[in-house]
């Protein structure tokens, strides 16, 4: 009963002390902003497929890390899949060869082998750090230029200055975070603290457990989070998650972005009504991954726990009257 009141009150926007929670005291400043040490520490998966296509990819490697600030301050490691062995073929600026070193090269892989890597490191490093995952978005096919928007979207988003001050009530900061068909990034690209990382599952398992979850026969991949989509959700899989994002344009919620700039404020994800994420997730022909019972089904299965009173999940589950009765 106590759950369901705290939820109730979340739903109409107060939180746990009966003040505002619609964000806009994330705006508040200074004084919220983290005491880690300056730099992060940017986990970069690169894949080239061959050998011609090496140039082009240089060109996508140089637009994002071109936005990294302060590169100096800053600590960059890649793990190349595919054509490129070696990070001189990237001719990076000097200060971005400074920063920058190559963690492994494999012949083939995907994104779970930098995942990995960057949740082993936060596994042994302090809880306060912050760490950024990239990947190449493009490298493999452009889709008429939507890959390069969706690219430069999430990347400038997760290098951001708002993203690397982060307050306290956050631990995932993105361009954009959707709580549907199952809670990701679109474009899988972000910033975090190493104390929120080092809780999940390490990635080279979470592919195999989101295809074996009670919800993985009711959708297509991407709409369950399995399979290679699995490494979208992985970030935000975990019930102590704490998303923030920075987009403030409504109509766009999920799928490739429009553009590829957008005004930045960082407040609470989800950040709209669910209705208004549900409403454009239509190619998901079912509910799958929009009810409370689900999503908490999910956390039991994966972590063997429920989230606590302030997860996202009470006030923005609540908000569709189909779920409120489900809490009675």
């Amino acid at each position: 009963m106590a759950r369901w009141c705290h939820a109730a009150l979340l739903a109409l926007g107060f939180g746990a002390l009966g003040e505002r929670d619609d964000g806009a005291l994330l705006q508040i400043g200074e004084k919220h902003k983290s005491q880690a040490r300056s730099g992060a520490v940017i986990f970069y998966n690169l894949f080239i497929r061959s050998e011609k296509d090496i140039p082009r990819v240089r060109e996508i490697v140089h637009e994002q890390l071109n936005l990294v600030m302060d590169p100096l301050d800053q600590e960059i490691r890649i793990n190349s899949i595919g054509a490129l062995k070696n990070l001189s073929g990237l001719k990076l600026s000097k200060d971005l060869e400074k920063s920058t070193k190559l963690l492994a090269h494999y012949d083939e892989g995907f994104e779970d082998l930098t995942l990995h890597d960057l949740w082993s490191f936060c596994k042994g490093t302090d809880p306060q750090q912050f760490v950024v995952y990239l990947h190449s978005k493009g490298s493999f096919h452009s889709w008429k230029g939507r890959n390069g928007r969706q690219r430069y979207y999430v990347t400038s988003g997760a290098l951001s200055q708002e993203c690397m001050h982060m307050p306290k009530q956050c631990n995932v900061c993105s361009s954009r975070m959707t709580p549907v068909p199952h809670p990701h990034t679109p474009g899988n690209m972000w910033a975090a603290r190493c104390g929120y990382i080092a809780k999940l599952i390490d990635p080279k398992d979470f592919r195999k457990l989101m295809n074996s979850t009670a919800l993985a026969s009711h959708g297509p991949p991407w709409c369950i989070g399995r399979e290679r989509f699995s490494n979208e959700h992985w970030v935000n899989s975990h019930p102590d998650c704490a998303p923030c994002d920075l987009d403030t344009n409504q109509s766009y919620v999920v799928g490739p972005a429009p553009s590829s700039t957008f005004d930045k404020k960082l407040e609470k994800a989800p950040r709209f009504a669910m209705s208004q994420y549900t409403m454009r997730s239509k190619k998901c022909d079912s509910e799958t991954g929009r009810s409370l019972a689900e999503r908490l089904s999910e956390y039991r299965y994966l972590y063997s726990r429920d989230p606590d009173e302030d997860w996202w999940g009470w006030r923005h589950f609540l908000q569709n009257s189909s779920n409120s009765a489900k809490l009675t």
